[in-house]
């Protein structure tokens, strides 16, 4: 066996593969599930290796962010697989810039390096489109559903397995550094409603994005509320850093660790997510009236 990919349960042929860097940011970790594999963005030579031993036939796609569809060209002869309203971001992938918002920004052409690296220019052509609650069958008492979270991404969606009470998060990831939502697509709102959905399930397993496995539904469901909460944090750095009598403006409040902690990895990228970020806090909490907005700035009551 692969030493990065790990069986998680007997007789099903069902696999954890983790990431290179532990499933860290450029990568991600995926599941395998009989021909099935969710998320491609493991690492180049990992996948060469899991498609020598593995007989993979179908791509699902978690959602559409760069690091969980890359390297696909590596399966290009597979079906490929994702939520309707992911597909036609996947299939051309010029939209991300659009909804990362760094076109025309300075940001733009580091971007376009990075990407042009491990994603196809041209995109990847979406065969089949699922929905929410969409059942996959996959063998005998084995049936993964489809459960639609936004709110990290339009189109994201995690999968869930009743018998092994076994999930599929994606990026629902249960880090300590919280939930990520940098992107135009992107909803605080719906993100909270999308970890209450996971938190009704009862899972025993929980296989992570970038978190690798967690298991115990105790032990899950307390992470579920502690990622939640992290919401909050955010909300209530946010108000500490204003006053009630100097507007600051969203531009004032990036680049103080309100998100990251530091800015190390593609610096000009990493503030350009946390701005709009905060702006997202921001419009949140003005429609809460816990603070004013006053023409490009904003105020405690």
């Amino acid at each position: 066996m692969l030493d990065f990919v790990i069986p998680l349960s007997k007789n099903r042929d069902i696999y954890f593969v983790q990431g290179k860097n532990k499933g860290k940011i450029p990568y991600t970790n995926a599941l395998l599930i009989k021909e099935y594999l969710i998320d491609t963005g493991i690492s180049p030579l990992y996948l060469k290796k899991l498609k020598k031993k593995f007989r993979i036939q179908h791509i699902i796609f978690s959602h559409w962010h760069d690091d969980h569809i890359r390297d696909n060209k590596i399966l290009q002869e597979c079906e490929h697989l994702s939520h309707e309203k992911a597909k036609p971001i996947i299939e051309d992938i010029d939209k991300l810039k659009d909804l990362y918002d760094i076109r025309d920004t300075p940001v733009e052409i580091a971007f376009d390096d990075f990407l042009s690296n491990i994603i196809d220019v041209y995109g990847m052509h979406i065969e089949r489109t699922f929905t929410d609650n969409q059942i996959f069958n996959m063998g005998k008492n084995l049936e993964f559903r489809v459960i639609y979270t936004p709110g990290h991404s339009i189109g994201h969606c995690c999968f869930y397995e009743p018998n092994l009470k076994l999930a599929f998060l994606s990026d629902i990831e249960l880090s300590k550094f919280g939930p990520w939502y940098g992107g135009l697509d992107s909803s605080i709102v719906e993100f909270k409603t999308s970890i209450d959905k996971i938190l009704e399930l009862e899972i025993q397993t929980a296989v992570t994005g970038h978190s690798g496995i967690i298991k115990g539904e105790k032990i899950i469901k307390k992470k579920l509320r502690e990622y939640r909460r992290i919401f909050g944090y955010r909300d209530e750095k946010i108000v500490a850093l204003l006053s009630n009598t100097k507007p600051l403006s969203v531009d004032d409040l990036t680049g103080k660790n309100i998100i990251y902690s530091n800015y190390e990895f593609f610096k000009p990228f990493l503030i350009r997510m946390e701005r709009t970020m905060i702006q997202k806090h921001l419009d949140n909490l003005v429609k809460e009236n816990r603070i004013i907005k006053q023409y490009s700035g904003y105020l405690l009551p």
